[in-house]
């Protein structure tokens, strides 16, 4: 596995200048990412121009083309490169045989590092320590072909084997290379030693792992799921000397959500965001497997290690190797190491597929300053999507669910809740408004869809035209898991509108009616025994979820809950318009990420200032009035910002702060 290190993709201008210089039509296959030389893969007989012996190499050292050998990787027939030093044994101090191919000048400086294929003859004598010496590649750089000594390759082994030397040229420039020279030498050397050469190339994309040392370094299965982890041999460009990982699910027909993970660790953590612009990788779906109902092999996506934000995704709907380019955004912060997901609603069976050639693209530039915007905030209890995870939950409970039940009443008892804002669905799908029911009173999780046992759910989305739909959602007895909440078949309330109150009535223990803002309702009955599992106390949740990375950092704004028992709802077991001065402690417990919770007195709601990442060095100022002197007299805003996921960042500015709320300027300023 490479380390990713600090070099880069060409810009289009000098990628189309080096494929003049240096490609062939006889080059049949380019790994993506590669720079080759001419004729790198030796695909015929008369390498030009040729491959040339130094004169201080051993005598009788040969430099030959070989038709019959060849890692792969290049046209039918193609050979390899065969070089042959008739080392003395008698002379126990340093050899070498050592060729030189001119090349047209190139400028390789934005180039991280040079891979080629060797493999040394079987009949070679090998030295006492038993290797075979050390392969070096040497570039040669300027007018005067000045060395740049690459690292030395111990040649160990008689089969094919790829080896992958970083570009680093510390102090010394390469950027104006006039030929490469290969060397096979040592002390020691205890009679002729021959390797064969192939596939020569230039990389300016950063391998992370492209799985050329034959293991799968650290990857794992993770997240609870067990996928078959393995090293194929398989190699998406048909190298004898390199192969891929091998992940194997086994899914089974169904309508429930499945996923096999893995995740990779890295060495050092990676700021990706500030050095890369893509992450890069190649997927092939092996043939045998299963087509999911959808007629595709689920939702791939490479993801940060705590699974927001998603770097990148696609479907997989093809068998053949394909080849995935992810654009990252700005901010994902610091990685330790990463998450690869395929997932999906609907399988009908197993599924593996092959990855190769896990890269970064060097970010040439750095990346661009925030962007500040601003709109009016709304007093009032407004929940806000702020964690990293698009999946994260942000509620409020109640701090006394004592009485708060439905179970053996003999009244029924409404469950209400009023929304004043919605995101819209146009913009920002998805975005999902929910009511939770947890017996026993849960526990201090955000997320006790998932970790409790029982729950009843109200799941509200937003529609087209600000219409709204609420689908009535249970679990039992599946703690840690959610298939029960997203089965078929299960009711659903539309509206004409998602803004308003929406209520759940519970009666005679197994009926209940849902009724939505327009009035219109529906109707179900759970079973005695599902119904018995909601006995006892009830945990009232309200909250938000995002369920898309666009939609982190969107809020609902919530009017009024109220819980009532009696045929005439007149009997009130807790009730809220939220329209204090600050959330009442002794109703409700705040159970979100930083942020998630914000309640805001009208005459203090002020202005929403929004910006985002990364913001290093950068503070917020505001003035009153731009004059001739709009450079000077700034004041920093006081007030403390909150993340927005890993993407942006939000301050709440009370007018408070302001000389004058009618007209306040803003800047993000960077000393």
């Amino acid at each position: 596995m490479s380390t990713p290190g600090q070099f880069s993709r060409l810009n289009l201008t000098l990628a189309g200048l080096l494929a003049a210089m240096l490609f062939t039509s006889a080059i049949t296959r380019i790994q993506a990412g590669e720079v080759q030389i001419l004729n790198s893969n030796f695909d015929d007989l008369a390498p030009s121009p040729a491959w040339a012996w130094e004169n201080w190499s051993r005598p009788g050292s040969t430099v030959t083309y070989d038709a019959a050998l060849n890692a792969a990787g290049g046209a039918a027939g193609s050979g390899s490169l065969r070089i042959s030093g008739p080392f003395d044994p008698a002379n126990t101090g340093w050899q070498e045989a050592v060729f030189t191919l001119d090349i047209t000048d190139f400028d390789p400086s934005l180039l991280h590092s040079l891979s080629f294929d060797v493999k040394v003859d079987p009949a070679s004598i090998p030295r006492a320590a038993g290797d075979y010496g050390n392969i070096q590649v040497i570039l040669r750089q300027g007018n005067n072909w000045e060395w740049r000594q690459q690292t030395m390759i111990p040649l160990t082994s008689t089969s094919w084997r790829r080896v992958t030397v970083l570009l680093a040229s510390g102090e010394q420039p390469i950027n104006d290379i006039r030929a490469i020279t290969v060397r096979i030498a040592q002390n020691g050397m205890a009679g002729t030693v021959t390797a064969n050469i192939d596939n020569i190339a230039f990389t300016e994309e950063i391998t992370f792992d492209n799985f050329d040392d034959g293991n799968i370094d650290g990857w794992t299965a993770t997240w609870g799921t067990t996928p078959e982890v393995t090293y194929s041999p398989l190699d998406r460009y048909g190298r004898e000397t390199s192969g891929s990982l091998r992940v194997a699910g086994t899914f089974t027909p169904s309508t429930s959500w499945q996923q096999a993970v893995v995740t990779v660790p890295f060495p050092a953590p990676v700021d990706a965001a500030a050095l890369y612009t893509h992450i890069n990788v190649d997927v092939k779906v092996d043939p045998g497997s299963t087509l999911s109902s959808g007629n595709n092999y689920g939702l791939f996506e490479i993801k940060t290690p705590s699974g927001s934000p998603t770097l990148g995704g696609a479907q997989l709907t093809s068998t053949e190797w394909t080849h995935f380019s992810f654009e990252l955004a700005p901010g994902i912060g610091s990685l330790n190491g990463l998450i690869i997901q395929l997932g999906g609603g609907d399988f009908l069976g197993p599924i593996t597929y092959n990855l190769d050639n896990l890269s970064w693209t060097k970010r040439l530039a750095p990346p661009p300053p925030p962007t500040l915007s601003i709109q009016k905030a709304a007093g009032g209890l407004n929940l806000v999507h702020t964690s990293t995870d698009q999946y994260g939950r942000h509620n409020i409970y109640s701090a006394d669910s004592s009485a708060l039940g439905f179970y053996d009443q003999f009244d029924p008892v409404s469950y209400s809740f009023t929304i004043q804002s919605f995101p819209d669905a146009a913009a920002f799908p998805g975005f999902q408004t929910h009511m939770f029911l947890v017996p026993g009173g849960g526990g201090s999780e955000t997320s006790p869809d998932w970790n409790q046992p029982n729950i009843i759910f109200l799941d509200v989305r937003a529609g087209a035209n600000g219409s709204g739909s609420c689908t009535f959602r249970w679990k039992t007895n599946q703690a840690n898991g959610n298939s029960q909440l997203y089965a078929g078949g299960l009711p659903v309330v539309n509206s004409t509108t998602v803004r308003g109150t929406w209520t759940l009535r519970a009666s005679g223990n197994t009926h209940f009616v849902m009724t939505a803002p327009d009035g219109t309702s529906t109707s179900l009955d759970l079973s005695p025994e599902a119904a018995a599992a909601f006995s006892g106390a009830l945990r009232f949740y309200v909250g938000v979820q995002g369920n898309s990375p666009n939609n982190i950092g969107q809020r609902m704004r919530l009017g009024g809950i109220r819980i009532t028992k009696g045929e005439t709802d007149d009997t009130v077991l807790l009730e809220d318009t939220f329209s204090g001065d600050a959330l009442d402690t002794t109703k409700w417990v705040a159970n979100a990420t930083a942020g998630g919770v914000q309640f805001l007195r009208a005459a203090d709601a002020g202005f929403l200032l929004t910006w985002g990442l990364p913001d290093d060095g950068f503070s917020l100022q505001w003035r009153d009035s731009l004059g001739d002197d709009a450079f000077v007299n700034w004041t920093p805003v006081s007030a403390a910002p909150y993340a927005l996921g890993p993407l942006r960042r939000q301050v709440q500015v009370p007018p408070s702060e302001l000389l004058d709320f009618n007209q306040a300027f803003f800047r993000l300023i960077k000393p």
